[in-house]
C-alpha cells in the first residue's frame, strides 16, 4: 500500500525511466494545494550519510504529498503508515545522496547548456509553461528550486550511465525469450466494421420518439425479411453516412462511440442488432467485417523489446549498486 508515486526529482532507484517521464508521472499524480498536517515529527536532520547531513525539509514534502495523494484516494493513512512512508523516503533519499557522492568522485559535470536542454525537454510533456509551472506550485517547489533538484539528477544519471548502464548487455537469446512470453504486447488491437442507421428523436417531443422507435422498428423488420441494409440506410437512416449507407469502417473498441463499440464486438459478420436508443435517436447496426489484430514480428520487435529489457536491468542494477554504496558508507539515521 505504501508504494506511493516518484519523488518528482528522483532518478533511477527504482527504475531506469528518464526523467521528465518520472516528473510527469508525479504530476500526474499530484496537485494537492492545501497543506498536510503530518501526524509523525521528524527531526531537522533526518540521516547522515559519510558526514553529509540530509534535512527534513525535502522528506517532508514528499511526505506531505503522498499523504495527500492516498487521502484523494479515500485511503488516509495512519500514523504508523506515516512513518514507515517517511523511513522509506529517508532510505530513497540516501541512495540519492550516495550516487551525488558518487557523481563528485567520477568527475561528472552538468553545463548550464545541459541544464537548459533537459528542462525545455521536460516542459514539453506539458501543454504550456503555465502550466508546468502551475504544477510546480502545486508541489511546493519554485523554479530555482527544480532546477537545483534537475542539475542533481542530471548527475547522478552520468553515474548510472557511467557505473551501470555501460556494461548492461541484451542478447538475442532474452529478446527471444521475451517476445515469446509476452507477444500478446506485440499484437495490434482487434477492428471491426459496421454499418448504422439512424432514425433522430427530438428530445422531448413523445411523439417524435414514437414515430422513431416505430419506423427503426419497421426497418429492422424489412431487413429481417431480406431487404438490403445499405440500401435502407442510404434512403432512410438521418444521419452524414447515409451516402454511404451507413458504413462507419473500420474501427478498435476504444476508437467508436461506446454503445456501438459494446454492440459490434460481441456481433457475428453479417448479423444485425435489435433497435437500441442514444441521445440521438433509434439505431439498427449491423457488423460487416472483423480483422484480428496483427501480431508484429519479431524483427521489428527487438528494438523496442532491448529498449525495455535494458530499463530493467539497469534499475535492478541500479537498486544493487546502491546497495554496495550503502554497505562501504557511514550512515547514520536519527529518525
Amino acid at each position: 500500500m505504501l508504494g506511493h508515486g516518484k519523488k518528482i526529482f528522483r532518478v533511477g532507484l527504482v527504475s531506469a525511466c528518464t526523467i521528465a517521464l518520472a516528473v510527469t508521472t508525479a504530476f500526474a499524480h499530484s496537485g494537492h494545494k492545501h497543506e498536510e498536517k503530518l501526524q509523525v515529527a521528524l527531526p531537522d536532520v533526518v540521516a547522515k550519510v559519510n558526514g553529509q547531513n540530509i534535512p527534513k525539509d525535502g522528506i517532508v514534502r514528499e511526505l506531505k504529498l503522498a499523504i495527500g495523494n492516498y487521502k484523494a484516494r479515500g485511503i488516509p493513512l495512519t500514523a504508523d503508515q506515516e512513518k514507515i512512508a517517511a523511513k522509506k523516503l529517508i532510505d530513497d533519499e540516501i541512495g540519492r545522496t550516495l550516487l551525488l557522492q558518487k557523481s563528485q568522485e567520477i568527475g561528472a559535470k552538468v553545463t548550464d547548456k545541459m541544464l537548459e536542454q533537459k528542462l525545455q525537454q521536460i516542459k514539453s510533456s506539458f501543454k504550456s509553461d503555465a502550466i508546468f509551472e502551475h504544477k510546480l506550485k502545486d508541489q511546493g517547489i519554485t523554479i530555482e528550486q527544480y532546477r537545483k533538484e534537475l542539475k542533481i539528477d542530471l548527475l547522478m544519471q552520468q553515474v548510472i550511465d557511467q557505473e551501470i548502464e555501460s556494461s548492461i548487455q541484451i542478447s538475442k537469446e532474452e529478446v527471444s525469450a521475451y517476445y515469446e512470453e509476452n507477444k500478446d504486447k506485440f499484437r495490434s488491437e482487434d477492428k471491426v466494421r459496421a454499418s448504422v442507421i439512424l432514425i433522430k428523436v427530438r428530445r422531448g417531443d413523445t411523439k417524435s420518439e414514437e414515430a422513431a422507435q416505430k419506423k427503426i422498428e419497421h426497418l429492422h423488420d424489412q431487413i429481417k425479411d431480406g431487404a438490403d441494409f445499405g440500401e435502407l440506410a442510404s434512403k432512410h437512416s438521418e444521419d452524414s453516412l447515409a451516402p454511404k449507407g451507413g458504413d462507419l469502417g473500420y474501427f478498435t473498441k476504444n476508437q467508436m462511440f461506446g454503445a456501438f463499440s459494446s454492440r459490434a464486438f460481441d456481433m457475428e459478420v453479417g448479423e444485425v442488432s435489435s433497435a437500441f436508443r442514444t441521445a440521438h435517436g433509434f439505431h439498427l447496426l449491423k457488423l460487416t467485417d472483423r480483422k484480428l489484430g496483427d501480431i508484429t514480428p519479431p524483427e521489428k520487435a527487438e528494438k523496442k523489446i532491448t529498449k525495455r529489457l535494458k530499463m530493467m536491468k539497469v534499475g535492478s542494477a541500479t537498486r544493487e549498486y546502491v546497495g554496495v554504496l550503502k554497505q562501504k558508507a557511514t550512515i547514520k539515521m536519527y529518525f
